[in-house]
């Protein structure tokens, strides 16, 4: 596999997470990732600064065995991260450019879920 950029690891990691919200022990979470380049002290380690960042959370598993859950699920999460990049702009230009962007269908999405 070509090299990954940074924080590509952690995102794949995540979204092994999210799509299994009820949590993961590191080797299921190499498994998924499909790589036979990536050791298990490589997952471990994203694990861990996941954690550090409070995107992760861990709980003891069967015998010595961790399992790992996403802190937030991938919407809240992704939310999060719009929040805080409207923090540091004007949110009427960002939402402007932000819905720009998106279809027919995402703009009847949203407007339902504003409405709400």
């Amino acid at each position: 596999m070509s090299k990954r950029k940074q924080g590509e690891l952690e995102a794949e990691v995540l979204g092994c997470l999210w799509d299994r919200p009820d949590g993961l022990s590191s080797q299921q979470i190499l498994a998924l990732l499909g790589d036979d380049s990536l050791a298990i002290t490589t997952v471990l380690t994203v694990l861990s600064r996941l954690t550090d960042k409070g995107l992760v959370t861990r709980f003891p598993g069967n015998g010595r065995t961790l399992i790992f859950k996403a802190v937030l699920s991938r919407e809240e999460h992704t939310a999060k991260l719009l929040l805080d990049a409207m923090g540091q702009s004007n949110p009427a230009l960002v939402f402007s450019h932000f819905a720009g962007g998106l279809s027919a269908k995402q703009l009847e999405q949203l407007r339902k879920a504003l409405d709400q």
